[in-house]
């Protein structure tokens, strides 16, 4: 029997979980709300694919993760699931890149032909996204670059910006829309295509790292940041901020 393998995805907005038994998604779900529902949806989303699945933790041989960039709160919510599960069941922790998952939702798409570059992106707030650049061998993604948190002004060239992006380009993520509005899509023939990264686009490079044995230290593991944690202003309904400092 093949093994089956739990991933979990809650690097944007979208919480979202997949079951994998060798290369074929056995059940899929997401929930597209806020981050601020993630650690409270996350578990009983876990516990809903098992059953329907007829599955049980004890049974898994991995667990996947989203290993950043993305959000802050998102990741950590993600890895200590998947962390807790490893831990209490003695089972290897596999982290995919949130940017190469965000790539695999064009994988099926009729869209792309070989060679063909993907520029992943997820919002990182303000005028800033995490990016990497792929190119697609028909089978799988080669990234082309390093992940990145990159500021984007607007007007700005955007070949300066993606020197890796040459010929047909599609710059997918829920955070294209905004790259196109801040480049304004000046001398490009750029298709931008607004999407979440999902759990079920993990299944190949899940498929690729069980392969491969590429594990991390459950123990120590912690996800790809790229920038320090920045809480928002805190916020005060009632006034009482106010009141006590007068």
């Amino acid at each position: 029997m093949s093994e089956r393998i739990l991933a979990i995805e809650t690097s944007t907005l979208s919480c979202s979980v997949a079951l994998f038994q060798g290369d074929v998604c056995i059940h899929a779900n997401q929930c597209c709300e806020s981050q601020h529902v993630h650690a409270s949806s996350l578990l009983p989303m876990i516990d809903a694919a098992m059953d329907k699945s007829g599955w049980r933790v004890a049974n898994l041989a991995a667990v996947a993760v989203c290993g950043g960039p993305g959000s802050y709160t998102g990741l950590r919510i993600g890895t200590s699931a998947a962390k807790g599960i490893c831990h209490a069941q003695g089972i290897p922790l596999i982290a995919i890149n949130s940017l190469e998952i965000q790539a695999y939702h064009l994988a099926s798409s009729a869209l792309l032909q070989i060679d063909s570059i993907v520029i992943a992106v997820i919002d990182a707030r303000r005028n800033e996204v995490y990016t990497q650049t792929f190119r697609w061998s028909g089978r799988h993604f080669e990234a082309l670059d390093e992940t990145r948190a990159l500021v984007i002004e607007p007007n700005t060239n955007a070949k300066a910006l993606f020197p890796a992006a040459t010929g047909s380009t599609f710059v997918v993520g829920d955070a294209a829309e905004k790259v196109q509005r801040l480049l304004k899509g000046k001398g490009l023939n750029w298709q931008f295509i607004p999407a979440n990264p999902t759990a079920e686009c993990a299944r190949i490079s899940v498929r690729n790292a069980m392969a491969e044995q590429r594990f991390e230290d459950v123990a120590y593991y912690t996800p790809k940041y790229l920038k320090d944690f920045q809480a928002g202003k805190p916020k005060d309904p009632l006034g009482l901020r106010k009141s006590t400092s007068a």
